[in-house]
């Protein structure tokens, strides 16, 4: 039996475009699905544009989207929780922290396929709210703050965060800088990095930048006088 399905083209330019219709999702019990009505996107109020890409990956208390494509009545809005998990119908708690976006929706469709809820299932996910994630830079920089990674990104160099904290003081010991960094599980994990050895490589690739995460805390130390 073969299924015509053209892909819901994302949202471009702030316009919702649809390349063609989508297949409604046929119940498992479905045996015939040239049954099943051919309709455009669903009454679902999605935003005109989606917050992140989709190879952004989810977090804790991102508010998603979800809906299962021509299945209205699967339509739900819910907060990521503290450790990753958000309900979905029929599914129940899922964890989908650190999955990308496009991840997560192949996920939920193998998950609803294999569980017997849909045959040819399509999961149509939008992150509608990005929670801010930051990065403290304290210690001897020109400017100590907080700073707001790229929306969409889950990193940063630290020699980029360290020109966004104003850069060193000239008292500051850059072949020791402390990073912490709180892990899922509520322990922490510390690295000393010698970002001097990255400023003063002669060729690109001869030392690589150490890349922070969202609330990673660095402390650049104080150099002996």
């Amino acid at each position: 039996m073969n299924f015509q399905i053209c892909n819901a083209i994302r949202f471009v330019a702030g316009v919702y475009l649809c390349a063609g219709f989508v297949l409604r999702a046929s119940p498992a019990s479905d045996v015939d699905s040239s049954q099943s009505p051919i309709r455009g996107p669903s009454g679902l109020p999605f935003p005109l544009s989606s917050v992140v890409a989709d190879d952004y990956r989810l977090q804790p208390f991102d508010l998603v989207v979800f809906e299962i494509y021509n299945e209205p009545d699967t339509a739900t809005q819910e907060r990521i929780s503290g450790k990753g998990d958000v309900r979905l119908p029929m599914l129940g708690s899922v964890n989908l922290r650190g999955l990308s976006v496009k991840a997560a929706e192949e996920e939920l469709e193998n998950r609803y396929q294999a569980g017997g809820f849909y045959n040819h299932p399509q999961v149509v996910l939008f992150v509608s709210q990005h929670v801010e994630r930051t990065i403290s830079v304290l210690g001897q920089v020109n400017r100590p703050d907080r700073i707001s990674l790229i929306t969409g990104t889950d990193a940063m160099g630290l020699a980029q965060a360290i020109a966004l904290a104003g850069g060193f003081t000239r008292i500051a010991k850059a072949n020791a800088i402390e990073v912490l960094r709180m892990l899922p599980d509520g322990n922490d994990e510390r690295f000393v990095v010698n970002l001097d050895a990255y400023l003063k490589a002669g060729k690109p690739g001869a030392s690589s930048d150490f890349k922070l995460q969202a609330d990673d805390v660095v402390f650049v130390p104080e150099r002996s006088i």
